[in-house]
This record gives structure tokens, C-alpha cells and sequence, in this order.
């Protein structure tokens, strides 16, 4: 993950003449090692045209002449994060966090104290602001007036010092403690200011009211007696706790009630007793009960049980109260439990196959209520499969993620823009869209490094993709037509500038969002990023930026109010599942005790179907603790998937494989052996947000692409048909499918990211390409079925049932694997060179085929090609020795079975980059010819038809069947190797419809 530092939009001004300027000196408090300027719209946010002048201790200063108007501003100190003035209040939110300057007749500057810093522990509080004129004019003292909580304090003229412009006046007598409200008028302008007080002897600082779920609070406080060494603090009126004070500070770390916690602090001045301001703290109980639902199987009904149901408070288990009901979408209506009432449902097991869902509300006596839903998968042959907390949902097993960048998507950037292209990703062959953080940045998202996870507000769509609305309605479309979509958020961090960072900031450790944020070192792996913290211990990782804050997922408060987030977008939303940028860091900072198992149990509880994929890495040894069906209970994970990082990003296609790296390949995509669990999903790709387009073109011409663009994108095939087929699940960023990358100049990120043109050169290649995968993944299940670690020991061995084999080929540049599945296996074939190549393969070797009886040498199988459609009839005699032959970088997708199976897809109308399909049936002379021995045989067909394509011999004898299946509209290629035919002429036959045609061919060897 990548993100936007920061992206000025620039404003130039017109130049003013002095009768309507005026002469700004701007000051910043700054003590780092470079020289501070001022950027903003007044001179093109030029970083180092106007450096500042150090003039004390850490004050540097800046003279401008500005022109009445508004102007954006802020400070550069040479490190990635711009700040904003923190002494001015008037900021806008929605452009940077720049700060806001308005220069008028006359100009008010840096009115204080203010809203930024609001507390004052003073009745007697300075007010001072600097007063500019105009330029030739002065400050007209006598119209200088103050206004404090209504009160007018005018003739305050003495208070204003022409030389360095600033007023300073202090209140005639002591503000109550409290919220104050200030205006300050100076000839035409005013400014408007609040704070609060907490003056007196003795005072609590921290900020308050809150709601915490705590059973103790750190209250910190001052007093104005350096000889003051103890004082008291009050809870309620009731408990007392002697505190110590050391040089006029003091903390405590008080106990909660349950309910309001109102507290003083009590102090002996002189033998008169002092009482501090009070400071409130709500502590939340929990007393609603948890709902649970189990299933057991007796015989041919489901026993539904809420046995494991909990209350908090004792003695209220047997008053519950249980209402039962049926989801109106299962497969089949499911009779006996709508409406029930007692705490045990017997139902009879439904006929339909498919996933059947149940709610159960709780309520107790005092009306507090919980809902939980569950669900059991009726299979195909009747059985019953009831999944665990650690299950994943069938769709997510047998996903195909298209993961979506709305501001890349269309020229529009919009989640509207990007519903109307559903019905695309869909046809596609995609299940499940993944999309990049919809939610409210510290800076306007765009189609650079600010593509989302800089997030300063959890609960709202970003305004530039939309509204909350839009989203929900994205979301409900997608799933009409049968597609899962799971949203990116950032458990690692918020952005500086979210409010509870703001708030933090200012107040420290006073603020009660202090503790959500890392302030310690915790030693851990950072990938390389390098540990970070700014000048108030907030700690980030370097490699990020400063703008992006670790969250502490310790914190009771943080991590319910994140989860609490989560849920929202499950419960209002509709949301799938989420994406968990970064997941790796507070994994590693905390481990899955405080993060991963409460966001899976408080998820799962409301929506059990989920996905929930962590940015972390998933293969390999050692990876297995950060999934759910982890086999130590205390350590178990709390996601579903994560990444296979070996075969991410470009360098996957950027050299040419050779032999040597295909055997490595295959281990990789082996995993070696070692599988983490069952449940544990991982997932493949070859490009992301993060990386480079794989298709990018680099000039020097020792790498793997050259000028030729079919070329390049026909080199990146092989791979994809491996990641597609093999274990895994499979992701495809937006715009692969049109080879979106290839010879765009300038940087990976705008390369990447920017907004796709979806005629690209690439679409007609890959596109197909892509639909072929993606469909041939969805439509057959040996292609989505995950292994077994049937001892559950972390590794495949022949005690467990594989679904992955290598398969040997008599041609080292060929890739063969089988996913072998009952009379139904897959088999994929791929060639990695530039040039047409042939194999034999062996599939009698164990575990390559599986079949009801093994193979039986005198029946009849198909071999399907999926990806070609085309089919041939075997013999299991004849497999020990298939033969097939591949063009450049080809590939063959087939199932052995006992059926003859073939790929169902649907056009891609309305989608400009599909390519025509054809007006007529077509069958092209073969090339090569003359030809030895193989040779490509083109044909089209204008609607979908029975396609048959027979090679025959002069005698008139058939010789073989390349094609015998029924196919979609379109343009195919198929080959024949001739290897066993001796030379001479042959006729190639296709039939279709009532269409008919012959090419002659010649065969020399």
C-alpha cells in the first residue's frame, strides 16, 4: 500500500498594487534542523521560494504582501508532511488541511487562544492577535473592541502596539471555568474564537465527557502551589484516593463505577479547601445477553439449538426470551421455526441443496437484545456440512476477485460510474470485487499516491467517489446479479489528520484517544519500512509516511469502536467482507489476541458468510497464526486469506523461463508442501495497486519485452493460466485484461493507476484471455477445490488427498499439472516459449486422475479443452501417452472426464473493447503449410453452434477429431500435430450448422 503525501492544487494571483495589500509577517514555532518556508496559493505553493528568517529561540518569521482576498497557506520543513499553522483556526477540512488566511481592512492574524489548542488552565486568559493594515494605513486603535461571552470591553487601544501589531488584552476580572465564546473587531474585519477555561487553586485536565468500556481511567491534573505534595480526588461524592503531586503535577489512575464517574480534585491551600472543575467519565457494561446458534444432524433432521447462549448478568439465563427465524433467500423455504419461540428447533434437513441461514434474537427482562445468524450447506448428495467459526463461505473458496480502483475504473472516478460496468465484471467470469477504501481521505483521492488509505473518516464515502448511497446502491446492484464485494480499510492506521489524531495531538495525554495510537517501540519485523515517531510519540512506519498513525489495537476503546466500524459497513451496507490493508502490523505489534480473533467473532456473529482477507504473507511455515482454523486455539488467527508474495508483481513475467525456473515454479506454487490449514486461503496475482503493470515496456533490451506488444502480452499468458487454475485464489487488477501499462511513460504510480482507456491496444488478446480463466475457474469445480490436510499437520503427504499434481511432459518448456477431482479432473497445460511446442503426457502416474473404478484401459474418456473448445475421445489405454501441442506461450485447459463438458460464456455486449464477433462461418487454410508437424487451423463461427473439425486422409479415412463440442460466437484457433501421420495430404473438414467447408493440407516430413 502506497500513499499520497501530499498534492497541491495551485493558485496563481494576480498582482496587487499596495493600495489593496497588506504586509503579513507569518510565524511559525519550529526547532528542526532545516530552514522552515511558506507555501500556498500566493506563490504557486512553491516549497523553497519564500524560506523564513529565524529570529528567536524557535520563532522564524516571514514578511508577505498580500492581496485582500483568501489564500491557502502552509509550512514545508524538507519532510514529507506539510503542517498546517497551528496558532490559526480557520482551516478547511476538505482541501488538505491547509490553513485559511482572509486579508482584509485591516487583517486579524493568529487570534489566541482559539479552538486549535482550546483549554486554558487560567480565569485570567491572555487574548492576542496580530492586527495588519492596509498598506499606507493604520490601525484605527479606537475602533478596537472585545467581545467575552457578550460582554463588549471597548477603549481597549492602549492594549495594541503599532510596532509589532499585535494586541494583547487580558479580561478586567475571572472567567468562570467553562466554554467561552471571544470577537474581536477591528475596523471592517472581526474574528471569532472559543475556549475553555479551567482556572482556580487545583485542576482535573483531562478532556471529558466520555464514554469509555474501561474499569479504570488515568486522571491527570495541576495545581498552582509548587509546595502542594498530595492532593484528593473525589469519585461521586463518595470514593476518596489520596494522590501524590510532584512539582504541580499529579495522575491517578482511578477506578470506575459503572455509570457516570463525576470527579474533583481536592487541595489544602492554607487551610482553605480547594475543589477543581468536575471531570465526567461514563463506563459502559455490557447486559445484553450474546446469541448463539448451533446445529447438530440426527437421522434427517437439524436439531437448532441456543444452548450456548450467555447473559452477563446472573440469574437471567432461564428468562430469556428466543424468537427463531428463516432467511426468505434460502434455496428452499424452510417450515417449522419461523416465529418459534423456545430455545430448541427441530427442523427436517431441506431436499434443495445449498446454504440455509437462520437468525436468533435474544431479549432479556430489562428488553437489551442480541442478533446472531448461522448457517449449515445442504450438498449435492443430500449430506449436511455445518462450518465453523473458522469456515470459510463456499464463495469465497471458489472466488475469482476483480479488485476495482474507482478513480481508474471510468473518466468520472465515481462509484456510479463504476455500478454501470457490474454486468462487465460479471460476464468477466469475476465473483467477488474488491474495491480500494471508498471512505473520506485526509485529501481528495485521485489517480496518483492518494488512492484511499490516508482515512479520516470511517463511516463516510469519500466525497469525490460519491455519496453513502451510492455505495449501498453499488453494493446492492452487485449483489442482484450475484457478486460478492468486499471493501479495503486500514486496521493499521488512521491519517494524522483523522479527528481522533487532531484531538490526541492537542491535548496528549489529557485526550482520551491518546492510548488509540502506538507511543512505544515494539520490536517486530517491518518490512524493511523502518520504525518511526514525530515530536509527540505517535509512532508510523517510515516507509509510509507520517500522515499515517499505528492504531493500538490493545486499547479496549480503539479496538471496539474499530470493530464497530466494521460492522456498520456489514450491517448497513451490506458489505462482504473487508480487505485488511497492512495487516501484517498490528499482527505483529499484538498479535491476534486483540485484533484477528474479536474481528472475527463480532463479524462473524452478525454476518458468518464473510471474507476477510489480511495484507499479510499466507504460504509457508509460520504463516498458519494468522488464520482462523490455526490449530492452537490461543494463538488462532482471525482471517480467511492473505497473499502468496512469491508470486507477486512483475518479476514474475520479466525473464524468460526456462526449465530450471519452471521446476521452481511449480515448488512455489506448491507451496513446497506446506499448507497452512483447510481453511487457510491464499491468494494469487500478478499485479496490485502497489507494483508496476506487467505489461510496462522496458527500453533496455535485455528484458523480457521487446517492441512488439503482442508479443509482450502474449508472454504474460502462460502465467496467468497457471495462477488461474492452480490452488488459490486468483485476483486480477483493473485493466490487466486490456493490458493497460504496456509503453505508458512516466512512473509506476501513474502507470498504474491511472484512469484506463478500455480500447487499449491489449483487449482483444488478453481479454478473451481473461473471460476463458475466469469461467473455466467458476464453471468447474476441480479448479476451486482446496487440498485436504487430513492429519493436520501443515503438510501434504500421500496420507493426504492432493489437489494439485504435477504432471510429467516429455517437453521441459511445457508446465503440466493435474487438480485431479472425481471422474471430473483438471488439467492444465501451458507453454512458456515463444515458439510452438509439443508434449506427451502420462496420466495413468497416482494421484494425476481419479476416477470411480481408476481407469479402465477399454473405456471411453473425454478430453476437453476448455480454453480451446475443442474435445477429443480417449481410451484409457491411451494415457499413458496424450499428445498435445501448444502455439507460442499457448495454453490448454482441459478436464479428463467421463462427460463431455464444454465452457459456457456470455458476450460481453455493451462493452466497447469486445472484440466484432463474426458475421459468418469461416474455416481458414492452415498454417504453416506444407507444415511438419504441426500446424494451426483458424475458424470463426457468428452464433453458438455445434463445431465439429475432423482431419482426414486422402482415402477419405478420419484420422483424428481437433473439435467436437458446442461453442460460443466467435474466432478460435485449434492445432494438429501430426507426429504419428506419415507425409502426404490431408483434408481438414469443419461442420457447423448447416455450414460446411474443406482445406487441403500438406504434411512433409
Amino acid at each position: 500500500m502506497i500513499l499520497r503525501i501530499f498534492i497541491f492544487s495551485v493558485c496563481l494571483l494576480c498582482h496587487a498594487t499596495a493600495a489593496d495589500s497588506v504586509d503579513v509577517i507569518f510565524r511559525f514555532h519550529y526547532s528542526g534542523p532545516n530552514i522552515p518556508t511558506v507555501a500556498g496559493t500566493f506563490n504557486g505553493w512553491n516549497q523553497s521560494l519564500w524560506p523564513m528568517t529565524n529570529v528567536e529561540s524557535d520563532l522564524w518569521i516571514r514578511t508577505a504582501r498580500l492581496p485582500v482576498g483568501t489564500h491557502l497557506y502552509k509550512f514545508y520543513t524538507g519532510v514529507s508532511i506539510w503542517p498546517n499553522d497551528p496558532l490559526n483556526h480557520h482551516i478547511n477540512p476538505d482541501a488538505y488541511q491547509n490553513s485559511i488566511l482572509y486579508v482584509k481592512d485591516p487583517t486579524i492574524y493568529h487570534l489566541i487562544p482559539n479552538q486549535r489548542n482550546p483549554i486554558v488552565y487560567t480565569a485570567l486568559p491572555m487574548i492576542s492577535a496580530f492586527i495588519y493594515p492596509m498598506v499606507g494605513g493604520d490601525i484605527d486603535t479606537s475602533a478596537l473592541w472585545v467581545s467575552i461571552d457578550g460582554t463588549v470591553y471597548t477603549g481597549i487601544g492602549e492594549s495594541y502596539n503599532s510596532s509589532t501589531g499585535q494586541l494583547e488584552f487580558i479580561p478586567p476580572g475571572p472567567l468562570p471555568n467553562g466554554l467561552h465564546t471571544v470577537i474581536l473587531k477591528a475596523g471592517t474585519n472581526s474574528d471569532t474564537v472559543t475556549f475553555t477555561t479551567r482556572g482556580g487553586y487545583v485542576q482535573l485536565t483531562n478532556r471529558f465527557p466520555f464514554d469509555t468500556w474501561k474499569t479504570d481511567w488515568q486522571i491527570y491534573g495541576i495545581v498552582d502551589d509548587d509546595t502542594i505534595d498530595s492532593i484528593k480526588i473525589v469519585r461521586n461524592s463518595v470514593d476518596t484516593f489520596d494522590v501524590a503531586v510532584y512539582a504541580k503535577n499529579f495522575s491517578f489512575d482511578v477506578p470506575l463505577s459503572e455509570g457516570n464517574n463525576n470527579m474533583v480534585a481536592l487541595a489544602d491551600s492554607a487551610g482553605t479547601l480547594k475543589i477543581s472543575s468536575p471531570v465526567l467519565i461514563n463506563r459502559l457494561v455490557r447486559h445484553a445477553p450474546t446469541a448463539v446458534i448451533s446445529f447438530s444432524l440426527q437421522s434427517d433432521q437439524i436439531i437448532c439449538r441456543s444452548s450456548k447462549s450467555s447473559d452477563p448478568d446472573p440469574g437471567q439465563i432461564d428468562s430469556l426470551a428466543y424468537l427463531w427465524n428463516s432467511d426468505p433467500h434460502n434455496p428452499q423455504i424452510v417450515g417449522g421455526i419461523d416465529g418459534r419461540t423456545e430455545p430448541t428447533v427441530t427442523i427436517s434437513v431441506p431436499s434443495q441443496a445449498g446454504e440455509y441461514y437462520f437468525s436468533l434474537i435474544l431479549t432479556d427482562p430489562q428488553g437489551n437484545v442480541d442478533t446472531t445468524r448461522n448457517y449449515f450447506i445442504v450438498k449435492e448428495n443430500g449430506s449436511v456440512k455445518i462450518p465453523t467459526i473458522s469456515s470459510n463461505p463456499e464463495w469465497a473458496r471458489e472466488a475469482r476477485i476483480y479488485f476495482l480502483f474507482p478513480k481508474a475504473f471510468s473518466q468520472s472516478g465515481t462509484i456510479s460510474a463504476a455500478a454501470e460496468r457490474l454486468d462487465y465484471i460479471k460476464k468477466l467470469g469475476f465473483s467477488v470485487i474488491w474495491l480500494t477504501p471508498i471512505m473520506k481521505n485526509a485529501s481528495p483521492i485521485d489517480n496518483g499516491v492518494g488512492i484511499g488509505y490516508n482515512i479520516v473518516d470511517f463511516y463516510t464515502v469519500a466525497p469525490e467517489y460519491g455519496t453513502n448511497q451510492d455505495i449501498k446502491d453499488f453494493i446492492e446492484e452487485a449483489h442482484t446479479i450475484g457478486l460478492k464485494v468486499i471493501l479495503d480499510i486500514t486496521p493499521n492506521h488512521t491519517s494524522r489528520y483523522h479527528p481522533w489524531s487532531l484531538d490526541a495531538h492537542t491535548y496528549k495525554r489529557n485526550s482520551p484517544y491518546w492510548n488509540w495510537y502506538q507511543h512505544e517501540f515494539i520490536p517486530h519485523n517491518d518490512n524493511g519500512l523502518g520504525h518511526s515517531f514525530d515530536a509527540d510519540t505517535f509512532w508510523y512506519y517510515g516507509g509510509f509516511s507520517e500522515q499515517l498513525l499505528n492504531y493500538n489495537w490493545t486499547d479496549i476503546d480503539a479496538r471496539t469502536e474499530m470493530i464497530n466500524i466494521y460492522l456498520h459497513w456489514i450491517k448497513v451496507f451490506g458489505a462482504d467482507g473487508f480487505r485488511f490493508d497492512v495487516y501484517w502490523g498490528p499482527h505483529r505489534r499484538y498479535g491476534e489476541r486483540y485484533m484477528g480473533q474479536p474481528v472475527r467473532k463480532a463479524l462473524k456473529h452478525v454476518k458468518p458468510d464473510i471474507l476477510l482477507l489480511a495484507e499479510d504473507e499466507g504460504t509457508g511455515s509460520g504463516t498458519e497464526t494468522i488464520y482462523a482454523d490455526f490449530a492452537s486455539i490461543d494463538v488462532r488467527g482471525g482471517v480467511d486469506a492473505a497473499y502468496d508474495f512469491k508470486l507477486y508483481g512483475s518479476s514474475i513475467v520479466n525473464f524468460g523461463f526456462t526449465p530450471t525456473e519452471i521446476t521452481q515454479l511449480h515448488s512455489d506454487i506448491y507451496n513446497e508442501g506446506y499448507y497452512p490449514g483447510e481453511n487457510a486461503l491464499y491468494m494469487r496475482f500478478m499485479e496490485s495497486q502497489d507494483e508496476d503493470r506487467i505489461y510496462y515496456t522496458n527500453p533496455n533490451p535485455s528484458t523480457y519485452y521487446n517492441s512488439n506488444p503482442t508479443t509482450a502480452f502474449q508472454k504474460t499468458m502462460p502465467m496467468s493460466s497457471v495462477l488461474f487454475t492452480a490452488p488459490g485464489v486468483p485476483m486480477l487488477w483493473n485493466g490487466q485484461e486490456v493490458g493497460w501499462g504496456y509503453g505508458i511513460p512516466g512512473d509506476k504510480i501513474a502507470r498504474n493507476r491511472s484512469v484506463i482507456n478500455w480500447d487499449f491496444q491489449g483487449n482483444t488478446i488478453l481479454m478473451p484471455h481473461y473471460q476463458k480463466l475466469a469461467n473455466i475457474r467458476g464453471q468447474f469445480p476441480a479448479f476451486t477445490q482446496h487440498k485436504r490436510d487430513t492429519n493436520h499437520d501443515g503438510y501434504i503427504t500421500s496420507a493426504d488427498s492432493s489437489d494439485f499434481t504435477r504432471v510429467q511432459s516429455t517437453n521441459s518448456i511445457v508446465y503440466v499439472f493435474t487438480r485431479p477431482f472425481e471422474n471430473q479432473n483438471g488439467l492444465t497445460v501451458v507453454n512458456f516459449s515463444g515458439t510452438t511446442q509439443s508434449t506427451y503426457l502420462d496420466l495413468t502416474a497416482p494421484g494425476v486422475c481419479t476416477f470411480s473404478g481408476g481407469i479402465e484401459p477399454g473405456s471411453l474418456y473425454y478430453l476437453n479443452d476448455l480454453y480451446g473448445g475443442t474435445r477429443s475421445e480417449v481410451f484409457g489405454s491411451e494415457f499413458d501417452s496424450i499428445n498435445v501441442s501448444l502455439g507460442p506461450y499457448g495454453t490448454a485447459i482441459y478436464t479428463v472426464s467421463l462427460t463431455p463438458d464444454s465452457l459456457i460464456i456470455e458476450n460481453l455486449l455493451g462493452v466497447s473493447d469486445n472484440p466484432a464477433i463474426p458475421d459468418k462461418f469461416a474455416l481458414m487454410q492452415n498454417y504453416p503449410n506444407p507444415f511438419n508437424p504441426v500446424t494451426k487451423i483458424n475458424y470463426s463461427i457468428p452464433v453458438r453452434s455445434r463445431v465439429r473439425i475432423v482431419i482426414y486422409d486422402v482415402l477419405g479415412r478420419e484420422v483424428e477429431t481437433l473439435v467436437n463440442s458446442d461453442q460460443q460466437a466467435g474466432t478460435y484457433e485449434v492445432y494438429w500435430n501430426a507426429g504419428r501421420a506419415g507425409s502426404g495430404i490431408y483434408f481438414c473438414r469443419m461442420s457447423a450448422d448447416n455450414f460446411s467447408k474443406v482445406q487441403k493440407m500438406v504434411l512433409i516430413k
